[in-house]
């Protein structure tokens, strides 16, 4: 693994642990078993690091989202859609945790996760109005909600993981929606 790399994963577990604003170059430095003048060297500042972390866990999770998300039908695109934020939270928690945190207080991480969701409400609108819903626009504003909540929640550990299956299957329930077997979730 390069140094840069080792900055980049120091870096979020510190900031995952204790925020990014109470996170030192210096402990990051410290953690990598690097200097604080090399991350500096790779970085030119902490919003740097910080933006870096962010835009590289988006484009994992844009992959993800290509190979468990696609629209084939309304339903089966809502379904898949409920499964998504356990899949993205275990398929990298610490950065979902560090999302989880930071996403509130700063303003490029909120830009990077709206653009990342995007998406995703432009077909969720699609997929209700397919499915004649009779306010598909709030239909899928209240789907972002869930799904915000979800992901908050796994990020979060906020709850028992059952109980957050127990949530996921409510609601495919409530929207008649399949339930099939969560690929690549374990």
């Amino acid at each position: 693994m390069s140094k840069k790399q080792d900055i980049l994963n120091s870096a979020l577990k510190i900031f995952t642990d204790v925020g990014t604003s109470a996170a030192s170059t210096k402990s990051i430095a410290l953690e990598a078993n690097v200097s604080e003048a090399l991350i500096f060297k790779h970085f030119k500042s902490k919003d740097n690091l910080i933006d870096e972390i962010i835009k590289t866990g988006y484009r994992e999770a844009t992959k993800l989202v290509a190979k468990h998300l696609q629209y084939n039908t309304p339903q089966e695109y809502l379904s898949d859609l409920l499964d998504l934020p356990k899949i993205l939270v275990l398929s990298s928690p610490s950065f979902w945790q560090m999302q989880n945190k930071m996403t509130p207080l700063n303003a490029q991480a909120m830009m990077h996760h709206q653009l990342f969701m995007k998406p995703s409400h432009d077909l969720l609108l699609k997929a209700f109005t397919a499915l004649e819903y009779e306010e598909p626009v709030y239909e899928a504003e209240i789907f972002m909600f869930l799904i915000e909540g979800l992901w908050r929640s796994i990020a979060g550990n906020r709850f028992d993981p059952s109980h957050n299956d127990s949530v996921i299957a409510l609601a495919k329930k409530k929207y008649a929606l399949p339930n099939k077997p969560l690929a690549g979730a374990n």
